[in-house]
């Protein structure tokens, strides 16, 4: 198996068993059901897609120099869409507070 094959595997496991677990809304869960949901129907798409060019859920590496800038900042860039990312990562159901708490996720910041 290659590594980016061993790669795509554990990405997928990780998130198998992040959507597997029961989700609750406390702040120890690293995401909300609803986040949960969505992450899975949209981010996922993309985030968890090696290969294609994007930040990868997980690779802290990546999210470094990201999450460098800021949440505001990285809010506005997922609202207003990045380079070949779509205004709103194409999530027009998605809440502001559904982006915070998603950017928080891939970046591997707590919920404040």
């Amino acid at each position: 198996m290659t590594p980016r094959a061993r790669r795509a595997v554990a990405l997928g496991v990780a998130l198998a068993a992040l959507l597997a677990s029961p989700a609750s809304e406390s702040e120890d869960a690293p995401l909300g059901a609803r986040q949960a949901e969505i992450f899975q129907l949209v981010c996922a798409q993309c985030h968890a897609r090696p290969g294609i060019g994007v930040p990868q859920v997980g690779d802290a590496a990546a999210w470094r120099e990201r999450a460098a800038q800021g949440e505001e900042r990285l809010l506005a860039n997922t609202i207003a869409g990045l380079r070949g990312m779509p205004p709103l990562g194409t999530c027009s159901f998605c809440t502001e507070e559904d982006l915070r708490l998603l950017i928080r996720f891939l970046v591997q910041e707590p919920a404040r």
